[in-house]
């Protein structure tokens, strides 16, 4: 988006918000991911603490420090760049590694994702260049609004849930 290359993105959170309005869409709790045969896949859930030890897949170096940090269970860690989350435990050498993914998600076989406790939900939001007077942005994201409401609902009761750096205004 900061390259001009798209209008408005439908993207995850947290990232720097610099010059973007961010508008919340819904919030999705989020799960380790391990292989099947990892003793702590038998838990009912676990706490980023819980795999400290451990060394993460993680997103490469420019995926920044907020999103990186967060899907590295809310800190930077040790642990080798991966592709896709699906794919990642699956290596033979993955043993004893973690990653994160929505708890809602289906893992590929072997993986399996245990409820991850402490740590904040993955937020969906809507983005856009700050101050963007397209009439198509603000309607795709009038429809973005619509579509969540009904699922998990988009905080506050006034639509007033979207602005840059924590500022409200109406989409």
């Amino acid at each position: 988006m900061r390259a001009g290359l798209v209008d408005v993105a439908l993207t995850r959170a947290p990232f720097v918000g610099t010059g973007v309005t961010v508008c919340g869409l819904r919030a999705d709790p989020v799960g380790a991911l391990l292989r099947g045969d990892d003793p702590p896949a038998r838990y009912d859930g676990l706490a980023p603490g819980d795999l400290a030890d451990r060394r993460w897949f993680r997103f490469p170096e420019d995926t920044g420090p907020l999103r990186g940090a967060y899907w590295s269970g809310g800190r930077p860690r040790e642990g080798r760049w991966c592709a896709p989350s699906r794919n990642a435990g699956r290596r033979r050498d993955g043993t004893g590694m973690a990653g994160m993914t929505l708890l809602e998600h289906e893992p590929a076989d072997g993986l399996v994702v245990v409820p991850l406790t402490g740590m904040p939900p993955s937020r969906m939001v809507a983005a856009w260049p700050e101050g963007d007077p397209n009439p198509l942005v603000r309607s795709f994201v009038r429809i973005a609004l619509a579509t969540y409401r009904g699922n998990q609902g988009v905080t506050g009761s006034t639509g007033r849930t979207c602005g840059p750096a924590g500022r409200s205004s109406r989409p």
